[in-house]
């Protein structure tokens, strides 16, 4: 048994040293092969140190080689931490309090090992006993101090790499998995050694143990690939992306959010802890949380007032196409949102003030009301629907009697007043189909849609009694009483078109004038008042 032990320490030794070469040369290609390397070296030195021990060899020789496992044993639980926190975190990047642990503690150890034949605190006792006889020691407590540190460091490690298998994507979670299997080949080999001693004639296997873990660490390493640049890069987008980056698994648990989604919900929910491990209905909506057509849905959201986004989400399924979870990214369109919200506020500004602009041009200045280019396109259009139903169009042509007399008089703000009296006296009488505009100085023309001849003298007579009645002040006690002259025309009877219908009542209009003013002529020669 014990020249097996001590070949099988020097296979050992062997391949953890041929490993190191290997992950040395490959250190380049991923963070994760130099601290492979000092794990395989610190193997092969432990498992050197091993091999003479189970040799009938001077006990100085036994000696000598027991002390000299410790660089090995201290280097590869520094190596193994090392490689689980790059595992982890692939820029990770020991604090100066890490490393004066990492190194300290070791030193001490060591320290403590080469003054051992003065102080017998690591070792008790160190001989050949049994028969046929084997070399032994009896640890002491400095050992146990040193073996308990050693173990919350490798504890500390699988703890980190449990966290890397969590959060890892699916490409690299076989990986991790190969190496947290391989770090529980020491643990069984402890066991062994505990619950049945003699199995190994009472010797320590713990090296081939750690063997095992390190060429299958190797494995995941350097022939699957893991930690080469597409997972870094992979990681590295997620971990620099701007976009918010929410993964859910099928049960709807948050497994990983990247640092942009951190600091939205940060920003956003500041109630929240962190979201990994929390429902997903805790911050996102049902609708990422619902069926996904096509396995992709997009859509914008205000996540909360004021916050924007355009969401995507979509699933994730495996080679089989059983459902995995889902994937959902989100971007801060907000600034997007309230530029396109300003730009519709400006369009529609322009808008009302293009309005208003074709309005003004349409409309007289002085008194409010229709100007001769809006009638042009109202008397068309009058015509138009007159012609398809087979009704009438009646149209008042009237003109302020003596205005040339007020502007004398009064002056021009006095003749002003009086045809912006005249104007609210219209707009008080026609109706809402009617049409009133200021086509001139003081000529007015009324539009009055299906009125017949009748109809068209009775509202003719309503606006010049309308005027007649009018009292205006113009200043210094001053008052006007103005009257109007009226000429009507109704269509068909008076014109079939625009430019003849007005020129019927201009005609009749003069003739009111011509007949004493203040009166109603129809172009027919009815006269009226």
């Amino acid at each position: 048994m014990q020249e097996l032990l001590a070949v099988a320490f020097a296979v050992s030794a062997v391949l953890s040293a041929t490993t190191a070469l290997i992950a040395w040369r490959h250190r380049r290609a991923t963070p994760a092969a130099t601290a492979l390397t000092g794990v395989c070296a610190a193997l092969a030195l432990w498992s050197l140190g091993n091999a003479p021990v189970h040799l009938h060899l001077p006990a100085l020789v036994h000696r000598s080689a027991t002390y000299t496992t410790f660089v090995g044993v201290l280097g590869c639980v520094v190596g193994l931490y090392l490689l689980a926190r790059t595992i982890d975190d692939p820029h990770h990047r020991p604090t100066r309090r890490q490393v004066a642990v990492l190194t300290g503690v070791p030193l001490l150890v060591l320290a403590a090992v080469a003054t051992d034949p003065w102080h017998h605190l690591f070792f008790t006792s160190t001989g050949y006993v049994g028969d046929p006889p084997h070399f032994a020691v009896v640890y002491g407590p400095l050992f146990w101090a040193h073996t308990a540190w050693c173990y919350g460091v490798l504890a500390v490690g699988v703890g980190h790499l449990g966290r890397a298998w969590h959060r890892s994507h699916a490409a690299v979670r076989r990986q991790v998995t190969s190496v947290l299997v391989a770090a529980a080949a020491p643990l069984a080999g402890n066991a062994v050694n505990i619950s049945n001693p003699a199995l190994f004639a009472g010797q320590d296997i713990t090296p081939l143990c750690f063997t095992v873990t390190a060429l299958v660490s190797a494995r995941a390493v350097l022939r699957q690939g893991l930690l080469r640049v597409v997972p870094i890069a992979r990681e590295a987008v997620l971990e620099t992306v701007t976009d918010c980056v929410v993964v859910v698994d099928a049960g709807g648990s948050v497994v990983d959010v990247n640092p942009a989604g951190r600091e939205l919900l940060r920003r956003s929910r500041p109630d929240l802890p962190d979201p990994v491990g929390l429902a997903a209905s805790a911050f996102l909506s049902p609708r990422a949380l619902g069926d996904l057509p096509g396995r992709h849905v997009r859509y914008p959201i205000e996540y909360v007032p004021g916050l924007h986004l355009d969401v995507g989400v979509t699933a994730i399924h495996d080679g089989r196409g059983r459902g995995l979870g889902r994937v959902v990214v989100a971007r801060d369109i907000t600034e997007v949102v309230e530029t396109r919200r300003r730009l519709e506020e400006q369009l529609e500004l322009v808008e009302q003030l293009r309005a208003q602009l074709q309005e003004e041009s349409v409309r007289d200045p002085l008194t409010g009301m229709h100007n001769r280019r809006f009638l042009d396109g109202a008397i068309d259009a009058a015509l138009g629907a007159a012609v398809r139903g087979g009704t009438p169009l009646g149209v008042l042509a009237l003109d302020v009697d003596r205005f040339k007399a007020v502007n004398d008089t009064h002056g021009h703000a006095a003749g002003d007043e009086v045809l912006v009296a005249i104007a609210r006296t219209l707009a008080a009488t026609v109706r809402a189909a009617d049409t009133a505009a200021r086509t001139g100085g003081e000529e007015f023309v009324v539009l009055l849609p299906g009125a017949d001849e009748r109809a068209v003298q009775e509202r003719a007579e309503e606006v010049r009694a309308a005027c007649a009645g009018l009292v205006v002040p113009v200043g210094d006690g001053a008052v006007v009483r103005p009257t109007v002259s009226v000429g009507t025309a109704v269509h068909p009877g008076h014109g079939a078109d625009a430019r003849s219908l007005l020129a019927a009542a201009d005609r009749a209009l003069y003739a009111a004038k011509a007949a004493g003013r203040d009166r109603v002529v129809a172009a027919g020669g009815l006269r009226t008042g």
